[in-house]
């Protein structure tokens, strides 16, 4: 619902909060007074960018997580799950302290208990999502915020899909044999990978690598998602002391390739990597917010996300923006990545990006925990 339609069912007491915030003048009797001088005030381009130049780090990601949350309804769980995670980031992680950001959200008018709903469920106004994230943006953005396209970029688009097909291939000839480990040979890693559209060399030897997945300590970043998508659907079958290929990953062989094969893969590497860093899916759909139509440095994309990552373990916030969400975010087609000429990463969002993102909602997903 927008803003006009909530505020016609919402109780003259919380009316009269949002007015005392926004230093409204009206008469305080009159529901519909009320109602016609917040409409003016809320929708108006200066209060929005003059309320979002005051929040302070934690509101503010607290406010993005609920503009860039596609469902309609959140219930208090849902609320608290958002402002625990905003808290957690700065390190902080009080019941009281949730709560006081959801009171505030309700006082500035982002959020209004929902009409006929019990159990405590709120809705944030529909026209109100897009202008608070551009207001955002025109905070942020700089002077090195734009950039021109480069000479050259990549771009995946399905060369992940591709892959994991020649993965399926490859098994289906024979049985692959596992280390003690339980992960493939190196030289039949090698051998496989020379078939990868996108290339990637076996691990050396790792001691601190865990989190991402089944095998993420024994395979390359890439490799390991693909090899954890089909080990998920079933795909592949790890019997004692070998890899094969299951029934169903041959029924799947002999399926045309889809769109749907590439978006449930999107889809199932933002639900496994949820769990190490609970900010992927706002972080996930501010990406090609800030892109926009064009390229944007990696630089100006670490100063703005980074103070929303922490560490996870051995991982740290660099490590995982660059590695763990903009590299994979390059594998999976969502963004094409080029150079400048003085070495800076610049990154674009690609149709894909836009059109899967617009259907899809990371938050309302359950995480995947494979081990």
């Amino acid at each position: 619902m927008n803003l006009a339609e909530i505020l016609v069912y919402t109780d003259i007491r919380q009316l009269h909060q949002i007015a005392n915030h926004y230093g409204c003048e009206c008469n305080p009797h009159s529901k519909n007074d009320l109602i016609t001088t917040l409409l003016a005030n809320l929708r108006h381009r200066n209060t929005i960018q003059a309320q979002v130049e005051m929040l302070t780090s934690v509101e503010m990601h607290f406010l993005l997580q609920m503009l860039l949350d596609k469902r309609t309804l959140f219930t208090m769980e849902d609320l608290l799950a958002k402002a625990n995670v905003a808290l957690g980031a700065e390190g902080e992680k009080t019941a009281e302290e949730a709560r006081l950001l959801i009171a505030n959200s309700l006082k500035r008018g982002w959020l209004f208990p929902a009409k006929g709903k019990t159990g405590g469920q709120y809705q944030c106004p529909q026209d109100l999502r897009e202008p608070y994230l551009q207001a955002w943006l025109k905070l942020c953005k700089g002077d090195g915020a734009a950039a021109a396209e480069p000479a050259v970029y990549r771009d995946e688009g399905t060369a992940m899909c591709d892959d994991l097909y020649q993965f399926l291939r490859f098994l289906g000839q024979e049985p692959i044999p596992l280390t003690a480990d339980g992960g493939m040979y190196k030289r039949y890693q090698s051998q496989l990978f020379r078939f990868f559209s996108v290339a990637e060399e076996p691990l050396p030897p790792q001691k601190w690598r865990f989190g991402y997945g089944l095998h993420f300590d024994l395979y390359p970043d890439r490799f390991s998602l693909l090899y954890d998508y089909c080990y998920f659907q079933r795909w592949i079958e790890e019997a004692p002391g070998r890899l094969q290929i299951s029934e169903k990953g041959r029924e799947q062989l002999e399926e045309p390739f889809t769109d749907q094969v590439h978006h449930e893969l999107v889809r199932f590497w933002l639900r496994l990597y949820k769990r190490a860093i609970p900010n992927l899916p706002m972080i996930v759909q501010l990406i090609p917010v800030m892109t926009g139509g064009g390229w944007i440095p990696q630089r100006w994309i670490a100063d703005i996300l980074l103070p929303w990552l922490k560490p996870f373990y051995y991982d740290e916030p660099v490590n995982i923006l660059h590695n763990r969400i903009l590299k994979m975010m390059v594998h999976l087609g969502l963004l094409k990545v080029g150079q400048r000429e003085d070495g800076e990463w610049l990154y674009a969002h690609t149709p894909l990006c836009h059109t899967w993102l617009k259907a899809y909602n990371g938050f309302a997903d359950s995480t995947i925990l494979l081990k």
